[in-house]
This record gives structure tokens, C-alpha cells and sequence, in this order.
């Protein structure tokens, strides 16, 4: 697991404490978690990748 499908994981875990699962953001969190494909990809065209795990 990497550093950042780490910290994807503190926050879908956050989250998931507080009750707020129905958002995009914690779609995001929780995929990103759970070493899937950014489901946020970013709308930037220089940029291919997904800007968070790539």
C-alpha cells in the first residue's frame, strides 16, 4: 500500500465514523482506498492521469 492509498484510507474511515458516506467525495476516498481507479478523474487535458494516484 503507498503513502497515498494510505491517506485515502484515513479519510474514507473518517468519514465512514461521521456518517457521511453519500458523497462523491467519499465515493472517491473509499475507491481510491481500495486501490481502484479514480472515479474523479481530472477534466484537465495536458493532463492524462488522474491527479491524485497515478
Amino acid at each position: 500500500m503507498t503513502t497515498e492509498h494510505r491517506n485515502w484510507a484515513v479519510v474514507a474511515s473518517a468519514m465512514e465514523r461521521k456518517g457521511a458516506t453519500n458523497s462523491e467525495m467519499y465515493r472517491r476516498a473509499r475507491a481510491m482506498a481500495d486501490g481502484q481507479t479514480d472515479p474523479m478523474p481530472t477534466s484537465f487535458p495536458a493532463a492524462p492521469f488522474s491527479i491524485s494516484v497515478v
